[in-house]
């Protein structure tokens, strides 16, 4: 008997959890709670509200997908269910509700996911389609609305990000007035640069699904579209073209019984800046970023000078160079320097690769190479490849879209394909048994590429292929070595050292434009928060000198282009150095070298090992323009670089230093670390003046 009334007491506890576990229906809906936000389901639209604070952010919103080659959405169901549970994993501990919609005859279920976590100013949702029998899908939108919403003051500071895919073709960020509509990749946010109130809406994972977010602006203050989905392609995934030669594919689909859209971040930030950064390292949780236990790495790269003449002699006095000139006066970290072959180290015998790296070793240096794992670039389909023992031919590893080989710049090759990774192993090892630590990886983008088909089966989208590629590669790599990503997709983000943050960035400042410095800076303002998923940015190498355009190659756009790099991560120098070998320079590059890469304060910066971000972020709104000015916070320093890429007028102005949090006080001690002129700070406002096409950079202790 007591027993009997022991199992009823255990029985009546366990329903009334079950029964707490459903949220409590509100007037119109049902309601979500949790922290600031609330999640509002309403029974008569069937749509839901996103509230912050008591202010509703996102309103109409609701799931939508593919289903084989029919559309569904959350709004077609009527039978409507919210379970509560806690939740704890990498993120925090925090509560999970699952809002699910049934009933809907010959359709699957549709179950989306809410996760809250204490102390986060964000939630993630993600969706999954679930069905009795296998289905397919290539689209899922776990957030879509065409309600006309509005969170931001009408004001002409409010801006909506676009994101690239990847950094191929010279492609921009794109900080545009909220008027218009665009396409963002991974992430967005839409903003009052102002008073810089945020949100963030992005994937965080990126193991299946190209994501994109759809955004559309009206009168710089309305959101009257937001659509953040998974099976995303565009021209700038390289998924779509219109040249002959290019075929276009759509987004692989994944099949199953219960299939998952990508898990999407949600959140309102008082600065978007710091919004961003946290999508940073909540992707970060999710896949941390590959090991690096050493410094910032500082060189010099044989591509932008030198390119295909590259040539063992002209190596050897570069490196001879860095080594008397250079790394004496500060251009070294860790008393070291990279020395880097890219393309067309071919030149070199297999002899002269070894001794190559032997003499970097005897001058402190470390030895660099480059490779393309996913790209064909001769088109001989019937050539064998490299490492097979002719057992495959190229065309037995390309990828085809309708039966054509795709091609991005070069032709790409299946990530998934044992011959790809055979060859991985002939050059990966080849290089580690030289010596070489440090690898530069291009047009790696290639393996995202949507394919007709992989040779791996449980592969049917171009990130899985990309994932299972990529995680080959590192770990053939190992920790040891440094894998620096050239041209690549920014997401996933795991396997390398480093990614480049923009396209090549070592043209010359043309008249009227903002040149490739600009343009690199474009890609800081917008992305320099990937430090947080890589170990470093890469600003790209920089070239200081070009005998035909000497006049964009002067003291003080150098000193700019110095700057560039130092306060974006990776600091790699790119000119002609040799006097010796096959193309031998008139010296004059050593010179500049001499003169603007050996500044110990600003060589300081680049040790960090940190991006700067913009103070404004809203200053630069159109194609391809970049910030002018930018600050890093550190433990005893703020720095504040300050760019002027006008040709022929002084920048004169003032920053009040509230912009960086700073209140001026008579122990703070500043010093421009260019050139150490005086620095005038009155009524907590820097007062600065930057000579045409040159830069200021400022350090104020705390």
């Amino acid at each position: 008997m007591k027993n009997r009334f022991k199992h009823l007491i255990i029985f009546t506890y366990m329903s009334c959890l079950c029964l707490s576990a459903w949220a409590a229906p509100v007037a119109n809906g049902k309601e979500i709670s949790y922290g600031k936000w609330k999640i509002v389901y309403n029974d008569a639209s069937k749509m839901i509200d996103y509230i912050y604070n008591g202010e509703t952010v996102l309103a109409g919103v609701y799931a939508k997908a593919k289903n084989q080659d029919d559309y569904i959405q959350s709004t077609d169901y009527n039978n409507v269910a919210i379970k509560q549970e806690s939740v704890s994993d990498v993120f925090g501990s925090g509560k999970k509700y699952t809002i699910s919609y049934t009933g809907l005859e010959g359709k699957p279920d549709i179950e989306q996911v809410y996760y809250f976590y204490s102390g986060r100013d964000y939630f993630l949702t993600e969706v999954f389609l679930k069905s009795a029998t296998a289905i397919s899908s290539n689209y899922i939108a776990p957030i879509y609305t065409t309600t006309k919403n509005s969170f931001l003051p009408a004001e002409d500071s409010n801006r909506m990000l676009r994101v690239p895919f990847d950094n191929d073709n010279f492609v921009h960020y794109l900080s545009s007035p909220l008027t218009g509509e665009d396409i963002s990749f991974e992430v967005t946010a839409i903003f009052n640069g102002k008073e810089r109130k945020g949100l963030i809406v992005g994937s965080v994972e990126h193991d299946t699904w190209k994501t994109g977010v759809r955004y559309k602006g009206e009168d710089n203050k309305y959101i009257t579209k937001l659509e953040c989905f998974g099976g995303v392609v565009h021209e700038l995934t390289r998924d779509i073209s219109e040249k002959p030669d290019r075929p276009s594919k759509e987004h692989g689909s994944i099949k199953g019984k219960s299939l998952k859209s990508p898990k999407i971040l949600f959140g309102i930030f008082s600065d978007w800046r710091k919004g961003l950064e946290e999508f940073g390292d909540a992707n970060a949780l999710i896949a941390a970023p590959r090991k690096w236990n050493s410094g910032t790495p500082f060189g010099w790269n044989s591509w932008a000078a030198l390119a295909e003449k590259v040539n063992y002699e002209g190596a050897i006095d570069v490196s001879d160079f860095i080594k008397k000139e250079l790394q004496p006066h500060s251009f070294e970290n860790d008393n070291t320097t990279y020395i880097g072959l890219d393309s067309f180290w071919d030149n070199f015998t297999e002899e002269q690769l070894g001794l190559f790296v032997e003499h970097c070793k005897a001058n402190g240096q470390k030895a660099g190479i480059y490779w393309c794992p996913f790209s064909d670039w001769h088109g001989n389909a019937e050539a064998e490849v490299e490492g097979t023992n002719g057992a495959y031919k190229y065309k037995d590893i390309y990828l085809y879209a309708n039966g054509k080989p795709r091609k991005v710049e070069s032709l790409g090759v299946d990530p998934t394909h044992p011959a790809t990774k055979q060859r991985m192993d002939y050059y990966i090892n080849k290089f580690k048994k030289l010596g070489y630590t440090y690898v530069k990886l291009d047009f790696i983008n290639n393996g995202t590429l949507e394919a007709d088909s992989f040779y791996n089966p449980d592969v049917t989208t171009g990130v899985q292929a990309y994932n299972e590629g990529m995680k080959y590669l590192s770990d053939l790599c190992g920790e040891d070595m440094f894998m620096a990503l050239s041209i690549a997709p920014t997401f996933p983000s795991q396997y390398g050292s480093s990614k480049r943050i923009s396209c090549d960035a070592w043209g010359a400042m043309t008249e009227g434009e903002w040149g490739t410095t600009g343009y690199m800076l474009n890609s800081l303002s917008f992305g320099w928060w990937l430090d947080r998923v890589y170990p470093f940015n890469d600003s790209d190498h920089i070239l200081l000198y070009k005998p035909q355009e000497a006049e964009d190659y002067k003291e003080g756009a150098n000193r700019a282009r110095i700057t560039s790099a130092v306060i974006t991560g990776l600091y790699m120098l790119g000119d002609n150095f040799s006097t010796k070998g096959k193309v031998p320079s008139d010296g004059v590059a050593r010179e500049r070298a001499k003169s603007v890469a050996t500044n110990a304060d600003i060589n300081d910066i680049a040790r960090i090992g940190k991006s700067f971000y913009p103070i404004e972020g809203y200053m630069a709104a159109g194609a391809g323009k970049a910030e002018t000015l930018y600050t890093l916070d550190t433990k005893e320093y703020v720095y504040i670089a300050i760019f002027n890429f006008d040709k022929t007028a002084d920048m004169q102005r003032s920053l009040n230093l509230d912009r960086v949090n700073l209140k001026h006080n008579n122990k703070m001690k500043v010093k421009e670390l260019w050139t150490s002129s005086p620095v005038s700070i009155n009524n907590n406002t820097l007062q600065y003046s930057v000579p045409p096409q040159d830069v200021r950079v400022y350090r104020i202790s705390k």
